[in-house]
């Protein structure tokens, strides 16, 4: 049976009602989280805890009981019989039900806290193969630092990618390179890896994070610097992060292959260096 939670209740999915009026239902007035459960333990929970924090604290949404969080997100997987499967625990907080107005809800009402999980293994055949990302217009908001789940333009853009053969979207702002439409973006120039700096055009992405600090690390060169769309032709290699894929290499950006047309060894290093990150979690039995 699928176990979900819903306001300090852990109930089948079936039976999880949301009041119509949910402000999270009717506006997109809400925010998420995605977390990677690893068959016994969460990856960089704090991070992505901290994170969180950050989006209602921008969104003004009051969650009281957010600390109580990453101990409820190990129960929810345990009640779905996932504790030694490869997961994901997905949590999102609106600014409640209250009677339809722009303006917040005076006085305040409680917040509506979901979360669910379900089983999802990494597909590593994208890890050797790499994919195809396509080039296009960034239509999104200015607020893009917050994981908010009003999502309709990463959606429209991600499925005319789709709809083109490519998996995901390679956002250009102003002429220059900023994220795809759920992952951050790395690229690789005369052996440095760029990735457009922490802004409000982008999401500060866990793995993006992570990667990072594996590369300060590990002496591998690396400028968070943006990067003008027009240098994609002298791209050698690239590649993507997020929660659900880990590090992706990129093969093609438009019409333009990298490199030979397979994962460059940078790409490699950086994705060997995030597994044995990931394993060095792993609980001892």
């Amino acid at each position: 049976m699928d176990i979900v939670y819903l306001n300090g209740h852990f109930v089948p999915r079936d039976k999880a009602m949301i009041s119509p009026d949910d402000r999270g239902f009717v506006f997109g007035d809400s925010v998420y989280e995605v977390m990677r459960w690893y068959g016994g333990f969460f990856f960089d929970m704090d991070g992505h805890m901290n994170r969180l924090r950050r989006s209602l604290h921008e969104t003004r949404i009051v969650w009281n009981d957010i600390d109580t969080f990453a101990d409820l997100a190990e129960e929810l997987v345990n009640k779905n019989d996932l504790g030694n499967d490869c997961s994901l625990v997905y949590v999102q907080v609106t600014r409640g039900a209250a009677p339809r107005n722009h303006v917040f809800p005076d006085p305040a009402v409680s917040p509506t806290v979901f979360a669910s999980a379900r089983r999802q293994s990494v597909d590593t055949l994208l890890w050797e193969r790499g994919i195809a990302i396509a080039v296009a217009p960034d239509p999104r908001w200015n607020r893009c630092d917050i994981k908010s789940t009003a999502l309709l333009a990463n959606i429209m853009s991600l499925q005319e990618a789709h709809d083109n053969g490519f998996m995901e979207v390679c956002f250009v702002r102003d002429g220059f390179i900023t994220e795809g439409a759920h992952s951050n973006i790395f690229l690789v120039r005369n052996d440095t890896v760029y990735t457009h700096p922490e802004s409000n055009f982008i999401l500060s992405g866990i793995t993006r994070k992570n990667v990072i600090s594996l590369a300060a690390e590990n002496g591998i060169g690396l400028a968070e610097e943006r990067v003008a769309a027009d240098i994609i032709p002298y791209i050698r290699e690239a590649f993507i992060t997020n929660t659900s894929g880990e590090v992706i290499p990129v093969i093609r950006i438009g019409d333009q292959i990298l490199g030979d047309g397979t994962p460059g060894d940078i790409t490699r290093k950086i994705h060997v260096l995030f597994r044995d990150k990931v394993m060095a979690g792993s609980p001892v039995h």
